[in-house]
């Protein structure tokens, strides 16, 4: 079994996470920090995991604690800082939910880019530090890096992404994200494309949009493109063949099938000399949670399925 804890509980995205670790067939969790809640139940604070756990929150953990530990996943970019990362055993493999390493270089901050469609063979081989991407990096380079692959991105790229938004209290069905928002993960692409496709220097025009339901992230990104449909639709299905999350369909995505899932589903398009890609996946999980829980997979060898047949 993997021993594992966890950091930052009290975060939502915490609680989606411990729903997957706790499930896991290969997983032990054995303990979860969050200083403001340390002596109260994870279930207290968290009551979708009644049932599930009896863990208590602790503060941080001590000398004893740490024997044994496998890996600690960091669901708060405050604690995901140098000085509270020494504490951390060298043979304790991390793996950060937060944003805060998707930009550095992993020379530099020691954390590899935990995106499996493009890392797989990284993460497999002796990485002891991972960084999550984000989301929507994460929804519109799996709609890309084939082509990045095959040097086919020439021209610049338009895209949009709708994302549901459980807790909005604007009142308002829509509301636009920020540009400043969104300029990280515009980086955070622009990083993943260059990284297949070197020459890759063309502007990304984004714009994001928070609706009103749960979960779930539509994406669409389109730009000018001779190649056509069939041609495409190879490139995409041979990069994906071996990946075990992200299929093409035949038809345009619905959010209901991906929800709950680790799925991704992409759709090809044209729209005159424009060459249209969508893909939707659920952002909590294979946008957030369900690609750590992927990279544990891969760093310890396990199934890339297990625990994320959902």
């Amino acid at each position: 079994m993997i021993k594992t804890g966890l950091v930052g509980g009290a975060e939502s995205t915490a609680a989606q996470l411990m729903r997957l670790l706790l499930h896991h067939p290969d997983v032990d969790l054995r303990w979860v920090i969050d200083a403001a809640h340390a002596g109260q139940g994870v279930a207290q604070v968290h009551p979708a995991l009644v049932g599930e756990t009896d863990l208590t929150f602790c503060d941080e953990p001590g000398e004893q604690q740490w024997q044994g530990m496998d890996v600690i996943f960091l669901c708060d970019s405050n604690v995901a800082d140098t000085a509270w990362l020494e504490q951390v055993p060298p043979s304790v493999r991390v793996i950060d939910l937060s944003p805060r390493y998707r930009l550095t270089d992993e020379q530099t901050s020691g954390f590899t880019y935990g995106m499996s469609e493009i890392n797989r063979r990284r993460m497999v081989h002796d990485c002891m530090r991972v960084t999550c991407p984000g989301d929507v990096a994460m929804s519109l380079s799996l709609a890309l890096i084939p082509l990045a692959k095959n040097l086919m991105l020439n021209s610049e790229l338009h895209a949009t992404v709708v994302m549901g938004n459980a807790l909005s209290t604007t009142g308002s069905r829509v509301s636009m994200v920020e540009p400043e928002v969104l300029s990280d993960q515009v980086q955070e692409l622009r990083r993943v494309l260059s990284s297949l496709q070197t020459s890759f220097a063309s502007p990304i025009h984004l714009t994001a949009m928070q609706a009103c339901f749960a979960r779930g992230m539509l994406a669409t990104v389109y730009f000018k493109s001779g190649i056509d449909v069939p041609m495409v639709r190879q490139l995409f299905e041979q990069y994906y063949d071996d990946h075990n999350f992200t299929f093409v369909i035949d038809h345009a995505p619905q959010l209901g099938d991906v929800a709950g899932t680790n799925k991704c589903l992409i759709h090809i398009s044209r729209e005159g000399d424009y060459l249209r890609l969508t893909s939707a996946i659920d952002q909590t999980v294979k946008g957030t949670v369900g690609t750590a829980v992927h990279a544990m997979n891969l760093m310890f060898g396990l199934h890339e399925r297990a625990g994320l047949m959902l």
